[in-house]
């Protein structure tokens, strides 16, 4: 049985690189509401990533400092937010 091929959306996609080492974030209107930048202190390179102008947090990979930038910006809709449930997580 051939596999399907479901295309997943990823907050990557509505990343901008508008300068190197800077990633834009920008909503379905078009409205800039985060960014991600490369730093370096030492031998480390990390990610700094901030909400409009808010510390979100440091991270050692692009992807998890743009998960968490896209993820704060959800929270910020809705008050009280925890997370998704994890559905797939085993039940014993």
């Amino acid at each position: 049985m051939p596999v399907e091929f479901r295309p997943r959306w990823h907050p990557f996609l509505a990343a901008d690189e508008r300068t190197p080492g800077t990633w834009t974030l920008v909503d379905s209107t078009g409205k800039d509401y985060g960014t991600v930048r490369i730093v370096r202190i030492g031998a480390e390179v990390g990610y700094v990533a901030e909400l409009r102008g808010e510390l979100v947090g440091r991270y050692r990979t692009l992807r998890g400092a743009i998960e968490m930038t896209h993820l704060a910006f959800v929270r910020s809709h809705a008050p009280g937010f925890q997370g998704y449930p994890d559905f797939d997580r085993r039940r014993d």
